[in-house]
């Protein structure tokens, strides 16, 4: 192969790998953003800055209820540890786009480990939070 090839190809998988890279953290921010909201009892502020995916079958009020339920017992987040990043280009029900998903371990007052898995979508040039799971 010859050497300026060589060198375009290095270059573009660097290129990619860099993208990638500024891809999932800026994801990750906007997924951590989302859930500090949360974790303040900011449903409100949380709904707003969701996904319309997520805005469409819950209220911001069905939202709290829903957490608050599903956490209700945890008690405040002590640690959170991202354990994976998924990258996705299609969610059941859901266009295709770019969808990464991302697991955490958790750590809550009355509950030391928990599995909060969290998806945000690219869509209109910003990361919005599409899912939330506790486990």
């Amino acid at each position: 192969m010859p050497k300026k090839l060589i060198c375009l190809v290095t270059a573009l998988l660097l290129s990619s790998t860099s993208y990638a890279q500024t891809n999932v953290e800026a994801a990750e921010k906007a997924a951590l953003a989302w859930l500090e909201a949360i974790d303040s009892g900011e449903f409100e502020k949380a709904w707003e800055e969701a996904s319309p995916l997520l805005q469409r079958p819950l209220s911001a009020s069905m939202l709290e209820r829903t957490i608050g339920l599903a956490r209700r017992d945890f008690g405040a987040v002590e640690s959170r540890r991202r354990t994976r990043v998924i990258s996705q280009t299609s969610m059941p029900g859901a266009t295709r786009d770019d969808y990464k998903e991302f697991t955490f371990q958790t750590r809550f007052a009355n509950k030391p480990q928990v599995t909060e898995t969290i998806t945000p979508h690219f869509e209109e040039g910003v990361w919005k939070v599409s899912g939330y799971y506790v486990q």
